[in-house]
C-alpha cells in the first residue's frame, strides 16, 4: 500500500481521538520505492572500498571457497549467477556471524572452447582460418579476446553482489598457474603416472583436436534423422543400420552382419560372433571374402558380442570402435586406419581415399547395392557421439597421447567419501561418485590446439626411435637427453597443450600459490567447501580431488555442494543450441523483446551463433519473453535463484516469479516508510507490556531467525527464503502491520510504545537476515532506517553487523500463542474466502458473525477483533458462544473445524444473491469431479489395470474432493 492511501486508512475515523500522530515530515526524505540501479553501484563501491571482502584472520575459523572459474569464451549466463549467488550468500553469511571469509576468483582458458569461439569470429568477421594465420597471431587475438571477457565478466559479478577477495584473481593460462601446470605434470611422470601411449580417442575433425568426455555429447536418435555437420552443405542422414552380407571362402554360405558404420567397412579385419551362438559356432576359424577388397578376413568368437543385436555378428574394425580394438588386441589382428584426422578417407581406404567420410559412406552402399551385398536398410534408435561445440560427429581415431594413470588415485578418491572425510551434499550422487570411479579409464591429456598449457615434454630421434623426455624446462630435458643418449640430439617440445580439465583440477592449491608461493597455501589450503553444478562432479570434482591428494597429499577441500542443472520456466534445460540462454544483466535491468532479439543477431554477427541456433533463439525469445523481460533488479534475481532447492537435479527459474520477488520487496519498503511515520524522532524504547499481537510477531520473528539459520547450515536455501517469504509477507505485513493500525488510533500510550518498538524490531532483525541474500536492498533500507529509528545502528554495511541467532532471541518465542494467532489467522483466511473477489466498496454491506463453543476462544477472538477487522476488510465483526447464536437470513457459513464456525451477513440482496450462485457453482464443479472420478475407480478393469501408485493418487483426489465439498459454504 502506497503511503497517501495509508495515511487516508489511518486517519478515516473521526470518532475516535487518537493518541499516535502520523508525523509525515519524517517520510520526506525518505524515497517511495527502492531505486536498485542507484542503489546497486553505490554500495558495491562502498563494499569494495571498506574491503569488506577480505579475509582478516588465520585462526582456523576462515570459512574458504574458490569460484568455479568462468570460460573466457563469452560473458556470463544465468548458470554462473546461480553459482555465484550461492557461494555469496555463505559468505555473507559467515562474516556476519563474525568469521573471516576467503573467497577467491578467477578465470579458465577453456582450451578448446575459447579456441572455437574465436576461430568462429574470426572467419565471421575476417573470413579468415587460424591456418591462415600464424601460431602467434592468433594467441595474441585470442588474449585480447580474453581481456575483454575478463573485464566484462568481472563487471557482471560484481553487480551480483559478488564480495570476492579481487587481489587473488587467478587465469589457469597465467604464469603463476603455468608454473603449477609444469610442477604437476612432472611429478607424475617421476611416479610413473604418466605414460604416452597410441589408442583410439575422441576426435573432433571441425576443431582438429582429442576431446575429453565432458565434450561430447551423446546425441539420441529415434530413426532416420537428417543432421547439420560441418563442412558438409547438405544435410547427412543417421538412425540407419545396415545389413551387409559377406560370402564364407569355399562355401556357398553368406554372413549378414548389421552395421551402422558403413563407412569404416574397408577397416574390417575379422568377423566376431559369440561363441555359444548355435547359428555361427560352426563358422569359427573360417574365413569370408571382404565384399570391397580382394581379400579374406576370419571369423572368431568373443564373448562380448550381443547374440541378439543385429545379426548376432559384429564387423571388427579395431581403428575406429573400442570394443573391436580390445577384441583385435586379445586376437593379435591387425588396425586398418581409413579415416584420417581432416575427416576424409585415408590411402587404405582405396578408391574411396580422398572422399570427406559421410559421401565415402553413400558411395560405400552404393556399391555394395550394385553387387548385391547390401541385404537391407533399416530405421535404427541409436546415439551418436558429437562434439558439443561445434556439432560434428566424432570419430574414435587411433593417436599417440599422454595419458594419466587413474586407478589408484580414484581409489583413494572414493576411500575418502566411504570414511566421510569428503561430504557430498545432496548424497544422491554418492553412489554416481562410486560407479564412476571404480570403472575410470585412464585419462588422456593431450590437445591439438593452439590456445592452452603446452605439455612440458620433449622427444628427440635417436637412431630410427624417437624418444620422450618430460621436463620443467627445454634446458632439463636436454640435460637429461644427453645423459641418456649422449650429445647432439635434437630437442622439440610436444606442440599438444594439456586438456583444460588438467589445469583446472589444480586450482585450489595453485591459486593459493602452490608450488612456489606457499604462505596462503599453509594457512588455507584445503579449501572449507566446493560448490558448483552437478554436471561437472566426474569431469572437475574428482580430478581435483584426485590430484588434490596425489600432489599435495591431503584432500583439497572437506565439503561438495552440487546445485542442479539450470533450466528455463518450461523445464528445458538453458542452452545455446535450445536458444533458451538468459543472461543475468537482461533480468537485473529489463530489456524488451526487440532488445533480446538485437543481442540474439548481435552474437550471430560475431560468430557466437550459427543459423539454426539464431532461428532458435529469435522462436524462443518470442516464445518465453513476448513482452521482453522486466526490470527485477539484482536482488530479485538473488532471491528468487535461492527460492530453488538447488540440489534437485534441475532448478527452474521465471520470470514472472523474479518479478513478484521485486514486489515483495517493496511490500518491506512499504512497511518500512509505515514504520517511519508511525513514530517520531524520540528514542524507541522497550515498552513494560506487550500487546499480544506484538508479542505473537516476535515470537515468529524468533521462528524465523532459528529456521533460516538452520536452513543456511544445511545449504537448504530454497527453505531459507519460505521461512523469510512466509514472515515478512504474510505474517508481518499482511497480519501484523494491518493489525497495528486500530491501535495506533487509540489514546492508550502504552499500545502505542508497544507497537512502535516491534515494528522496529522486527525491521531491524528481519533486515539483517535477509542481507545475505538481498545485500542491496538491506543496506539501502537499514542505512536510511539508521536515521529514523534509534535501535537501528549502522556502520558502512550490513557486512560489520552481526547475524540474528537463535539464542538470542529464543527468549521472545512463545509457542502457545502462535497456535492461538494461527487460528485467529484461519478465521481472517474463512472470511477472506467467504468474501470471493466481492469489491472493497460493497463490503460495508456485509457483517462477519464468529461463533464458538468454549470460553478461551471467545477470549481469544475478541481480544483480536481489531486484527480480523483491519485483515479482513469488514468493519462490522461480532464474536458469539455457539449455543446463544441464531444464524440469520441472507448468510452463508464456513464450518472451518469442530470448535469454532464464521458467517457472512449480506443485508444487500444482490450481493447474497451474488455469492450464493458462486458458492453453488463451485459445489457442482466438485460433485462432478467427484463422481466422475468415482466412476473410474469402481470400473471392472480399474483394479486390474492400473497401477499402484496411480491407485494411490485417486485415493487422495478423492478426499481432497470430499473435503473440499464439506469446506463449501452454506447459504442460507
Amino acid at each position: 500500500m502506497s503511503y497517501p492511501s495509508l495515511l487516508k486508512v489511518l486517519q478515516n475515523t473521526k470518532s475516535v481521538r487518537c493518541y499516535c500522530v502520523y508525523h509525515n515530515h519524517r517520510l520526506n526524505d525518505f524515497p517511495q520505492t527502492f531505486q536498485s540501479k542507484e542503489a546497486e553501484p553505490k554500495w558495491y563501491h562502498e563494499w569494495e572500498t571498506n574491503e569488506f571482502y577480505q579475509s582478516n584472520c588465520h585462526d582456523g575459523n576462515t570459512y574458504k571457497m574458490v569460484l568455479p572459474p568462468p570460460n573466457v569464451t563469452g560473458t556470463l549466463h544465468l548458470g554462473h549467477a546461480l553459482t555465484t549467488t550461492v557461494q555469496d550468500v555463505l559468505a555473507r553469511w559467515h562474516r556476519m556471524k563474525g568469521g573471516s571469509v576467503m573467497w577467491i576468483p578467477g578465470y579458465d582458458h577453456a582450451g578448446i572452447a575459447t579456441q572455437a569461439v574465436v576461430e568462429k569470429y574470426l572467419f565471421k568477421k575476417k573470413g579468415i582460418k587460424r591456418t591462415d594465420i600464424s601460431r602467434d597471431e592468433f594467441l595474441n587475438i585470442v588474449n585480447q579476446w580474453k581481456d575483454e571477457k575478463i573485464t566484462i565478466i568481472e563487471s557482471q559479478l560484481k553487480t551480483l553482489g559478488a564480495t570476492l577477495d579481487w587481489r587473488r584473481t587467478y587465469f589457469t593460462m597465467s604464469q603463476k598457474h603455468n608454473q603449477a601446470v609444469v610442477e604437476a605434470f612432472c611429478t607424475l611422470d617421476k611416479r610413473n603416472l604418466l605414460y604416452r601411449d597410441k589408442t583410439l580417442v575422441n576426435w573432433s575433425v571441425a576443431l582438429g583436436s582429442t576431446l575429453s568426455d565432458i565434450e561430447v555429447d551423446n546425441k539420441l536418435l529415434e530413426g532416420k534423422t537428417d543432421l547439420e555437420i560441418p563442412g558438409y552443405s547438405k544435410k547427412v542422414s543417421f538412425g540407419q543400420i545396415f545389413e551387409i552380407s559377406y560370402d564364407l571362402k569355399d562355401s556357398d554360405d553368406r554372413l549378414g552382419v548389421a552395421t551402422t558404420r558403413p563407412e569404416t567397412i574397408l577397416g574390417d579385419v575379422a568377423l566376431a560372433v559369440h561363441p555359444e551362438d548355435p547359428r555361427y559356432s560352426k563358422y569359427v576359424g573360417k574365413h569370408v571374402k571382404h565384399p570391397l577388397k580382394e581379400t579374406y578376413i576370419p571369423v572368431i568368437a568373443d564373448t562380448g558380442v550381443k547374440i541378439d543385436f543385429g545379426t548376432g555378428i559384429v564387423k571388427i574394425t579395431p581403428a575406429h570402435d573400442n570394443f573391436d580394438n580390445l577384441v583385435a588386441k586379445k586376437n593379435q589382428l591387425g588396425m586398418i586406419r581409413v579415416i584420417g584426422e581432416d575427416g576424409k578417407m585415408t590411402e587404405e581406404a582405396g578408391v574411396y581415399a580422398g572422399l570427406p567420410r559421410f559421401i565415402a559412406r553413400n558411395k560405400i552402399l552404393d556399391d555394395l547395392a550394385n553387387q548385391k551385398s547390401l541385404i537391407r536398410t533399416q530405421d535404427h534408435k541409436m546415439q551418436i557421439p558429437t562434439c558439443s561445440r561445434t556439432g560434428d560427429i566424432i570419430e574414435l581415431l587411433p593417436k599417440e597421447q599422454w595419458f594419466i594413470k587413474c586407478k589408484d588415485m580414484a581409489s583413494r578418491a572414493c576411500k575418502a567419501v566411504e570414511d566421510g572425510s569428503l561430504r557430498i551434499n545432496p548424497d544422491i550422487h554418492i553412489e554416481t561418485w562410486y560407479n564412476w570411479l571404480n570403472n575410470i579409464r585412464d585419462w588422456c591429456v593431450s590437445r591439438q590446439l593452439w590456445w592452452g598449457h603446452q605439455i612440458p615434454a620433449y622427444h628427440c630421434k635417436v637412431g630410427d626411435d624417437v624418444k620422450w623426455i618430460v621436463a620443467q624446462s627445454k634446458q632439463e630435458a636436454s640435460e637429461k637427453i644427453q645423459k641418456l643418449y649422449g650429445s647432439g640430439t635434437d630437442l622439440e617440445q610436444d606442440t599438444d597443450v594439456l586438456d583444460t580439465w588438467f589445469s583446472s583440477a589444480l586450482i585450489p592449491f595453485s591459486s593459493m600459490g602452490w608450488p612456489v608461493e606457499l604462505d596462503d597455501f599453509h594457512k588455507y589450503y584445503p579449501l572449507s567447501l566446493m560448490e558448483t553444478g552437478h554436471d561437472i562432479l566426474f569431469f572437475w570434482v574428482a580430478r581435483m580431488v584426485m590430484l588434490g591428494i596425489e600432489l599435495t597429499g591431503t584432500l583439497p577441500f572437506k565439503d561438495v555442494l552440487l546445485h542442479g542443472v539450470l533450466c528455463d520456466a518450461h523445464g528445458s534445460k538453458m542452452s545455446k543450441s535450445r536458444g533458451n540462454v538468459i543472461f543475468p544483466e537482461n533480468v537485473i535491468n529489463g530489456i524488451s523483446l526487440d532488445g533480446l532479439n538485437k543481442q540474439t543477431e548481435n552474437s550471430f554477427e560475431s560468430g557466437l551463433l550459427n543459423k539454426t541456433e539464431l532461428k532458435r533463439t529469435l522462436k524462443m525469445n518470442t516464445k518465453l519473453f513476448p513482452n521482453g523481460m522486466p526490470e527485477c533488479g539484482t536482488d530479485a534475481l538473488r532471491f528468487t535463484l535461492c527460492c530453488r532447492n538447488i540440489k534437485a537435479p534441475t532448478v527452474s527459474f521465471d520470470i514472472v516469479e523474479c518479478q513478484q520477488n521485486k514486489f515483495f520487496f517493496n511490500k518491506i519498503w512499504q512497511a518500512s516508510r509505515y514504520a517511519v511515520l508511525m513514530t517520531n524522532d524520540d528514542p524507541i524504547v522497550m515498552p513494560e507490556k506487550f500487546s499480544m499481537i506484538d508479542e505473537w510477531i516476535l515470537s515468529r520473528l524468533a521462528w524465523t531467525v532459528a529456521t533460516v539459520n538452520e536452513a543456511l547450515e544445511e545449504k537448504a536455501f530454497h527453505r531459507a527464503t519460505s521461512a523469510i517469504k512466509q514472515f515478512i509477507y504474510y505474517e508481518f505485513c499482511d497480519y501484523y502491520v494491518e493489525g497495528t493500525k486500530p491501535g495506533f488510533k487509540t489514546e492508550e500510550k502504552d499500545i502505542v510504545t508497544s507497537h512502535r518498538y516491534t515494528l522496529a524490531k522486527v525491521l531491524e532483525v528481519s533486515l539483517r537476515v535477509l542481507a545475505p541474500i538481498t545485500p542491496y536492498l538491506c543496506d539501502d533500507l537499514y542505512s536510511l532506517l539508521s536515521k529514523k529509528l534509534s535501535i537501528f545502528q549502522f556502520q558502512d554495511s550490513l557486512l560489520t553487523s552481526s547475524y540474528p541467532t537463535k539464542e538470542e532471541l529464543e527468549v521472545l518465542r512463545n509457542v502457545d500463542l502462535e497456535t492461538k494467532m494461527e487460528e485467529v489467522i484461519q478465521v481472517i483466511l474463512s472470511i477472506r474466502a467467504l468474501l470471493g473477489n466481492l469489491a472493497s466498496n460493497k463490503r460495508g454491506e456485509v457483517e462477519a458473525h464468529i461463533t464458538v463453543n468454549n470460553n478461551l476462544d471467545l477470549e481469544l477472538y475478541r481480544e483480536s477483533i481489531n486484527v480480523i477487522k483491519t485483515v479482513s476488510k469488514i468493519s462490522e465483526v461480532q464474536i458469539y458462544q455457539e449455543n446463544h447464536y441464531t444464524r440469520p437470513q441472507r448468510s452463508i457459513c464456513d464450518t472451518f473445524n469442530s470448535n469454532c464456525s464464521v458467517y457472512l451477513i449480506m443485508n444487500d440482496e444482490d450481493i447474497y444473491e451474488h455469492a450464493r450462485l458462486r458458492i453453488e457453482k463451485k459445489k457442482a464443479v466438485a460433485q462432478k469431479k467427484l463422481e466422475d472420478l468415482r466412476k473410474i475407480m469402481t470400473s471392472k478393469k480399474y483394479n486390474c489395470d492400473m497401477p499402484e501408485e496411480e491407485k494411490s493418487k485417486h485415493v487422495e483426489r478423492m478426499k481432497s474432493l470430499e473435503e473440499e465439498l464439506r469446506r463449501i459454504p452454506a447459504s442460507a
